[in-house]
Protein backbone atom coordinates (compact mmCIF):
# COMPACT_ATOMS: atom_id res chain seq x y z
CA UNK A 1 0.00 0.00 0.00
CA UNK A 2 1.31 3.40 -1.29
CA UNK A 3 2.47 5.77 1.94
CA UNK A 4 0.81 9.10 2.22
CA UNK A 5 4.16 11.13 0.89
CA UNK A 6 3.88 8.83 -2.10
CA UNK A 7 0.09 9.35 -3.13
CA UNK A 8 1.00 12.63 -2.31
CA UNK A 9 3.35 13.23 -4.47
CA UNK A 10 2.50 11.44 -7.78
CA UNK A 11 -0.98 13.51 -6.76
CA UNK A 12 1.20 16.98 -7.22
CA UNK A 13 3.05 15.00 -10.59
CA UNK A 14 -0.06 14.52 -12.33
CA UNK A 15 -1.45 17.91 -11.46
CA UNK A 16 1.76 19.82 -12.67
CA UNK A 17 2.08 17.60 -15.37
CA UNK A 18 -1.21 18.76 -16.40
CA UNK A 19 -0.99 22.56 -16.41
CA UNK A 20 1.93 21.91 -17.97
CA UNK A 21 0.38 20.33 -20.85
CA UNK A 22 -2.12 22.99 -20.99
CA UNK A 23 0.46 25.70 -21.57
CA UNK A 24 2.40 23.98 -24.06
CA UNK A 25 -0.22 23.85 -25.98
CA UNK A 26 -1.50 27.27 -26.15
CA UNK A 27 1.99 28.05 -26.85
CA UNK A 28 2.63 25.70 -29.79
CA UNK A 29 -1.19 25.74 -30.87
CA UNK A 30 -0.21 21.99 -31.80
CA UNK A 31 -0.62 18.74 -30.64
CA UNK A 32 2.64 17.57 -31.82
CA UNK A 33 4.96 20.74 -30.89
CA UNK A 34 3.04 20.54 -27.34
CA UNK A 35 3.77 17.03 -26.50
CA UNK A 36 7.67 17.46 -27.46
CA UNK A 37 7.96 20.73 -25.92
CA UNK A 38 6.57 19.47 -22.94
CA UNK A 39 9.05 16.00 -23.04
CA UNK A 40 11.58 18.79 -23.44
CA UNK A 41 11.21 20.60 -20.62
CA UNK A 42 10.51 17.44 -18.26
CA UNK A 43 13.63 16.12 -19.02
CA UNK A 44 15.66 19.36 -19.10
CA UNK A 45 14.13 19.40 -15.37
CA UNK A 46 15.52 16.07 -14.73
CA UNK A 47 18.70 16.63 -16.52
CA UNK A 48 19.44 19.60 -14.21
CA UNK A 49 17.74 18.80 -10.78
CA UNK A 50 18.06 15.76 -8.82
CA UNK A 51 14.94 13.23 -9.66
CA UNK A 52 13.76 13.02 -6.45
CA UNK A 53 12.47 16.59 -6.23
CA UNK A 54 10.34 16.41 -9.27
CA UNK A 55 8.10 18.19 -9.92
CA UNK A 56 9.39 21.61 -9.11
CA UNK A 57 7.26 25.07 -9.14
CA UNK A 58 5.17 24.88 -12.21
CA UNK A 59 6.73 28.75 -13.10
CA UNK A 60 9.89 27.47 -13.40
CA UNK A 61 8.94 24.48 -15.93
CA UNK A 62 6.54 26.55 -17.72
CA UNK A 63 9.98 28.99 -18.52
CA UNK A 64 12.37 26.12 -19.53
CA UNK A 65 9.19 24.81 -21.85
CA UNK A 66 8.91 28.95 -23.13
CA UNK A 67 12.77 29.29 -23.77
CA UNK A 68 12.62 25.85 -25.45
CA UNK A 69 9.90 26.62 -27.44
CA UNK A 70 11.49 30.03 -28.63
CA UNK A 71 15.31 28.42 -29.08
CA UNK A 72 12.82 26.07 -31.74
CA UNK A 73 12.21 28.74 -33.85
CA UNK A 74 14.90 30.55 -33.33
CA UNK A 75 16.85 27.94 -34.94
CA UNK A 76 14.02 27.35 -37.63
CA UNK A 77 14.50 30.73 -38.96
CA UNK A 78 18.58 30.72 -39.03
CA UNK A 79 17.80 27.97 -41.33
CA UNK A 80 15.45 29.26 -43.64
CA UNK A 81 17.77 33.11 -43.55
CA UNK A 82 21.19 31.34 -43.01
CA UNK A 83 22.89 33.42 -45.73
CA UNK A 84 20.85 37.26 -44.14
CA UNK A 85 22.46 35.60 -40.71
CA UNK A 86 25.88 34.99 -42.36
CA UNK A 87 26.35 38.81 -43.16
CA UNK A 88 24.92 39.72 -40.33
CA UNK A 89 27.22 37.51 -38.12
CA UNK A 90 29.91 40.25 -36.67
CA UNK A 91 27.87 43.10 -36.09
CA UNK A 92 25.57 40.87 -34.00
CA UNK A 93 28.53 39.41 -32.39
CA UNK A 94 29.74 42.73 -31.72
CA UNK A 95 26.72 43.76 -30.27
CA UNK A 96 26.35 40.39 -27.91
CA UNK A 97 30.16 41.59 -26.58
CA UNK A 98 28.93 45.41 -25.93
CA UNK A 99 26.20 43.79 -24.00
CA UNK A 100 28.19 41.61 -22.06
CA UNK A 101 30.70 43.94 -21.16
CA UNK A 102 27.97 46.26 -20.01
CA UNK A 103 26.64 43.56 -17.42
CA UNK A 104 30.24 43.85 -16.19
CA UNK A 105 28.87 46.68 -13.95
CA UNK A 106 26.61 44.89 -11.78
CA UNK A 107 27.34 42.82 -9.27
CA UNK A 108 26.55 39.04 -9.27
CA UNK A 109 23.00 39.36 -7.28
CA UNK A 110 22.45 42.18 -9.74
CA UNK A 111 23.77 40.36 -12.44
CA UNK A 112 21.03 37.49 -11.87
CA UNK A 113 17.92 39.29 -11.10
CA UNK A 114 18.63 41.76 -14.04
CA UNK A 115 18.80 38.40 -16.77
CA UNK A 116 16.30 36.65 -15.07
CA UNK A 117 14.04 39.76 -15.48
CA UNK A 118 15.36 41.33 -18.65
CA UNK A 119 16.80 37.90 -20.86
CA UNK A 120 14.65 35.69 -19.73
CA UNK A 121 11.29 37.33 -18.55
CA UNK A 122 10.56 36.65 -14.71
CA UNK A 123 8.38 38.05 -13.03
CA UNK A 124 9.71 40.13 -10.11
CA UNK A 125 7.30 37.84 -7.44
CA UNK A 126 8.90 34.45 -9.05
CA UNK A 127 12.38 36.08 -8.97
CA UNK A 128 11.94 36.63 -5.36
CA UNK A 129 10.49 33.39 -5.06
CA UNK A 130 13.54 31.52 -6.30
CA UNK A 131 15.78 33.37 -4.30
CA UNK A 132 14.11 33.30 -1.35
CA UNK A 133 13.78 37.18 -1.02
CA UNK A 134 11.39 39.69 -0.60
CA UNK A 135 10.14 41.61 -3.81
CA UNK A 136 10.79 44.89 -2.60
CA UNK A 137 14.46 43.34 -2.50
CA UNK A 138 14.13 42.10 -6.47
CA UNK A 139 12.94 45.28 -7.22
CA UNK A 140 15.68 47.28 -5.29
CA UNK A 141 18.68 44.95 -7.13
CA UNK A 142 17.17 45.40 -10.58
CA UNK A 143 16.92 49.26 -9.70
CA UNK A 144 20.61 49.45 -8.59
CA UNK A 145 21.63 47.36 -11.51
CA UNK A 146 19.76 49.39 -14.39
CA UNK A 147 21.28 52.15 -12.68
CA UNK A 148 24.94 50.33 -12.88
CA UNK A 149 24.84 49.56 -16.65
CA UNK A 150 23.78 53.15 -17.49
CA UNK A 151 26.56 54.66 -15.21
CA UNK A 152 29.60 55.71 -17.50
CA UNK A 153 32.10 53.59 -14.78
CA UNK A 154 31.96 50.73 -12.69
CA UNK A 155 30.88 51.28 -9.40
CA UNK A 156 34.52 51.09 -7.14
CA UNK A 157 32.31 48.37 -4.75
CA UNK A 158 30.94 46.36 -8.02
CA UNK A 159 34.56 44.79 -8.09
CA UNK A 160 35.32 43.92 -4.61
CA UNK A 161 31.55 42.21 -4.71
CA UNK A 162 33.18 39.48 -6.91
CA UNK A 163 35.83 38.23 -4.36
CA UNK A 164 34.19 34.99 -4.02
CA UNK A 165 33.29 34.22 -6.95
CA UNK A 166 35.17 33.10 -10.18
CA UNK A 167 33.94 35.76 -12.46
CA UNK A 168 35.17 34.86 -15.78
CA UNK A 169 33.85 31.56 -15.56
CA UNK A 170 30.63 33.22 -13.94
CA UNK A 171 30.23 35.19 -17.21
CA UNK A 172 30.71 32.32 -19.42
CA UNK A 173 27.97 30.41 -17.88
CA UNK A 174 25.61 33.53 -17.97
CA UNK A 175 26.43 33.96 -21.78
CA UNK A 176 26.19 30.63 -22.63
CA UNK A 177 22.62 30.03 -20.78
CA UNK A 178 21.30 33.85 -22.82
CA UNK A 179 22.77 31.54 -26.07
CA UNK A 180 21.20 28.84 -25.44
CA UNK A 181 17.82 30.86 -24.68
CA UNK A 182 17.88 28.77 -21.20
CA UNK A 183 17.98 29.66 -17.30
CA UNK A 184 18.38 26.42 -15.97
CA UNK A 185 22.39 26.83 -15.70
CA UNK A 186 22.02 30.01 -14.03
CA UNK A 187 19.42 28.87 -11.46
CA UNK A 188 21.52 25.84 -10.71
CA UNK A 189 24.03 28.16 -9.68
CA UNK A 190 21.41 30.49 -7.22
CA UNK A 191 21.92 27.90 -3.33
CA UNK A 192 25.62 28.98 -3.52
CA UNK A 193 25.08 32.45 -4.49
CA UNK A 194 21.75 33.17 -2.60
CA UNK A 195 21.87 30.27 -0.04
CA UNK A 196 18.96 29.03 -0.92
CA UNK A 197 17.62 25.81 0.94
CA UNK A 198 14.74 25.18 -1.88
CA UNK A 199 15.88 21.84 -2.55
CA UNK A 200 14.78 21.62 -6.53
CA UNK A 201 17.86 24.23 -6.75
CA UNK A 202 20.47 22.22 -5.05
CA UNK A 203 23.30 20.57 -6.71
CA UNK A 204 25.81 18.23 -5.31
CA UNK A 205 29.26 20.34 -7.28
CA UNK A 206 29.03 24.00 -8.58
CA UNK A 207 32.76 24.91 -10.74
CA UNK A 208 31.66 28.00 -11.37
CA UNK A 209 31.85 29.14 -7.61
CA UNK A 210 35.29 29.51 -5.96
CA UNK A 211 35.17 27.12 -2.32
CA UNK A 212 33.28 29.01 0.70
Amino acid sequence: MAQPKQIDRQSQIEETMEKLTHYCLYLTKNKWDSEEITQEAVLKTLTNYPEETFPPPVSLLKKIAYHAWIDRIRKQKKEELVPEIQDETPAVRQDNEQQMEQLRKLTPKQLIVFVLKEAFHFQSAEIADLLELKESAVKALLHRGRMNIQAETMHPLVQSSWDNVKQEEFFELVELSLNKGDPADIIRILPRLFHISKPYLQTNTNPYMAAA
